[in-house]
This record gives structure tokens, C-alpha cells and sequence, in this order.
């Protein structure tokens, strides 16, 4: 194989590349100024007004679609009538429902308000030796229950 000569960038010839005429940059900004100065505006044409009227129109009919679903999401809203529905069952309905339920428990129905409340313990004469009574009977019976 023949061995390829080393490049030396000194022995290319010097190219000054492309010349520009003497005080080109100078006059430069004269000449811009001169066709612009001198140049018609144009008209703008119909279409133009055509495409700017079409994507106002699409603006504005997005956002009154938005509004209208809006308003109806809130006018006929089905959590109105499913409210209006529930006040109208009554509490005696519910309790049977839920003593009926099978996987029902006792804490759950410690939460249901009473068909008929019972009076409370303010009106009826009570005393707290009373009370206390009632309770320890209650503690002995479920220690017993749970020997």
C-alpha cells in the first residue's frame, strides 16, 4: 500500500472567499429604508377576514356549548330527586329494613335513631345509685356470658 502524504494546511492556496463591495454595509440600511419607504400596504384580503371570522365563531360556540352543559349538568342534577326521595321514607321503613338486613349488627343499629324516641332521662325521675345499679348488672352479665 502506498502511503498517503501528511496534509499541511500552509501549502493550500489562501482564497480571501467572497468580496463585498466598499461601503456596502453602510448604505445598507439607506437602500432598506428606501423600498419600504416607497412600498404600498397592502389590502387585506377577504379570506383573511373570512378564517379570523370562522375561528371567532368556533370560540364562541365552544364556550356556549360549555355553558349550556354546565347550566344542564346543574338543572338536572339526579342527586335532587334521589334526596327528595330518601326524606320521603319514612323512619319506621328503614328500621325494618335494616332488622331484616342479614349482615347487619348490633353496633350498626346503635346508630339508627328510634322509631319512637324514648323520653329523655331529664324528665323521668332517675336517680344515679339507679344507673349505676343497672350497669354493674349489665357488666356481670357479660363477664358471665363470656365464661
Amino acid at each position: 500500500m502506498e502511503r498517503k502524504k501528511e496534509f499541511d494546511m500552509a501549502d493550500l492556496p489562501k482564497d480571501p472567499g467572497f468580496t463585498v463591495p466598499e461601503h456596502y454595509f453602510d448604505a445598507l440600511p439607506t437602500r432598506i429604508m428606501q423600498r419600504t419607504a416607497f412600498a404600498q400596504a397592502r389590502s387585506a384580503s377577504p379570506v383573511s377576514w373570512f378564517w379570523q371570522f370562522r375561528t371567532a365563531l368556533a370560540g364562541a360556540s365552544l364556550g356556549v356549548v360549555f355553558a349550556l352543559s354546565f347550566l344542564a349538568t346543574q338543572y338536572f342534577s339526579p342527586d335532587f330527586s334521589a334526596n327528595m326521595e330518601m326524606a320521603q321514607i319514612s323512619q319506621r321503613d328503614i328500621y325494618q329494613y335494616l332488622v331484616t338486613h342479614e349482615e347487619l349488627e348490633t353496633a350498626d343499629l346503635a346508630e339508627v335513631p328510634a322509631v319512637k324516641p324514648n323520653p329523655s332521662l331529664e324528665f323521668l325521675d332517675v336517680r344515679r345509685t339507679d344507673l349505676s345499679e343497672e350497669q354493674a348488672k349489665e357488666l356481670l352479665e357479660e363477664e358471665y356470658d363470656y365464661r
